[in-house]
């Protein structure tokens, strides 16, 4: 039995009200949060760490993934409104090119301090947005069947944050757990692993950018023979338009069984941020002596944080199924779509991929965004309602910042009608979200 010590009730202070409190300000929780602002909301922004960005800048992925949809040689871009308007501003200001063929897909390479500066930008230009950075949801007051307000802590203690319509884009399904409503970690179990990134800096990019297209196979080749303690058998070197600087994407961290580590346990993160950094040493040694370009480079600096892909999720009325997805089904009430192939990190050391059919897409519905137990919650980015299988097409940047923006746009709905999220059209706000741009017209 597990030892406990009883923790006093106290008053926590309400530091801000608001029409929509979206929690997390990654990718999903950013669209979310523009969206609704500009739909007339005031709108609390609300973030555990330091600046925004979540994955993209946290995690220093490399790659936007999930913008674009290819037809043959011919690629544009999946959807447009903020998602849209997000890489055309990194592209502007240099921080980002694409389209980069990447597979049967694309990608966007981006610097993460670019991603990072853009966000201040916009959220900071946004007057009905009020930002707080180093809050983490710690709790939630619920009245009857709705949530009040959520409680972060702080270094002044709990606070909290009162609003009529949440958005959990937290990524861990956060507010969901602290409310007590319906949620599972992964599908039966399953995860998918993280990764630690890495920067290595001094390199000929030039004289690397040539080794690319080989790189994988060195990788493998390197694992399989064990002259490496490499994690995985294929990963990337992304360069950042930076001189001499290259994003390292070529680890899996697991817990000393073998297993994905529980990114909502603080003994497995733990774990994990340390093993991670001990893998990353091994990575970039074999850059270094394997690599053409790579010879000089020093490894800089890992990530702020592993780069968790997958932990709870919420199990909402409807459950965005693997089949249906791999189908390119297209919902009464999509409002939002992928063509990203279903990127399996799970089994063994390599990475499992399944393809759409070429040029077509699938799409979320907006039941999928939308939490059971409580009557005015939504869920964006990687924790809406959809199985593991699914997810791991939906959870990428660019998909989770167009989730974001319908979540967000649907919350300023609810704001403006008073009405549940259960209750909104979703017929009517997909119409909306194809008229403003935003969502892709069938063909």
């Amino acid at each position: 039995m597990t030892a406990t010590v009883r923790v006093e009730a106290a008053d926590a202070p309400v530091i801000l009200d608001a029409d929509v409190v979206v929690c997390g300000a990654g990718s999903a929780g950013l669209g979310a949060a523009l969206a609704a602002a500009r739909s007339g909301c005031r709108v609390a922004l609300v973030e555990r760490w330091p600046f925004f960005g979540g994955n993209a800048t946290a995690a220093s992925l490399g790659s936007i993934c999930g913008l674009y949809l290819r037809r043959g040689n011919d690629i544009e871009f999946l959807g447009g409104g903020i998602t849209r308007e997000w890489a055309e501003a990194l592209s502007a200001s240099g921080m980002g090119v694409g389209p980069v063929p990447y597979k049967d897909t694309a990608v966007m390479p981006y610097v993460p301090w670019g991603y990072k500066r853009l966000a201040d930008r916009l959220i900071g230009g946004e007057e009905r947005i009020t930002p707080l950075l180093h809050s983490l949801i710690a709790g939630v007051v619920r009245s009857g069947d709705a949530i009040a307000a959520v409680v972060v802590a702080t270094k002044k203690g709990f606070r909290a944050v009162r609003g009529r319509v949440f958005v959990d884009a937290t990524g861990d399904a956060d507010v969901t757990y602290h409310a007590g409503c319906p949620w599972e970690m992964g599908t039966a179990g399953r995860l998918q692993y993280p990764s630690m990134q890495f920067y290595m800096q001094g390199a000929d990019v030039e004289a690397a950018f040539g080794e690319l297209r080989t790189l994988a196979d060195k990788i493998a080749a390197a694992y399989e023979s064990g002259s490496y303690d490499l994690t995985r058998s294929a990963g990337a070197a992304i360069p950042t338009m930076r001189p001499g600087e290259m994003i390292g994407a070529m680890t899996r961290v697991a817990t000393p069984s073998g297993e994905p580590p529980d990114g909502t346990d603080v003994f497995d993160l733990t774990a994990a941020e340390m093993r991670g950094r001990e893998i990353v040493e091994e990575a970039a040694r074999f850059l270094r002596n394997e690599v053409a370009g790579f010879a000089s480079s020093f490894l800089q600096d890992t990530a702020v944080t592993i780069g968790i892909r997958e932990t709870r999720h919420a199990v909402g009325d409807y459950v965005l199924g693997f089949d249906e997805a791999a189908a390119c089904v297209k919902h009464d009430d999509g409002v939002a779509a992928s063509a990203w192939p279903f990127e399996f990190h799970t089994e063994g050391a390599a990475t499992r991929w399944e393809h759409l059919p070429a040029g077509d897409w699938f799409e979320i519905p907006l039941r999928s965004l939308i939490a059971s137990g409580v009557s005015n919650l939504l869920v964006a980015g990687r924790c809406i309602s959809a199985t593991h299988e699914a997810l791991a097409s939906s959870r990428v940047t660019g998909v989770c910042m167009a989730v974001g923006e319908a979540a967000g746009r649907a919350a300023a709905t609810c704001v403006a009608t008073d009405a549940a999220p259960a209750d909104l059209d979703g017929v009517k706000l997909r119409a909306e979200l194809v008229a403003s741009g935003a969502l892709r017209e069938r063909a």
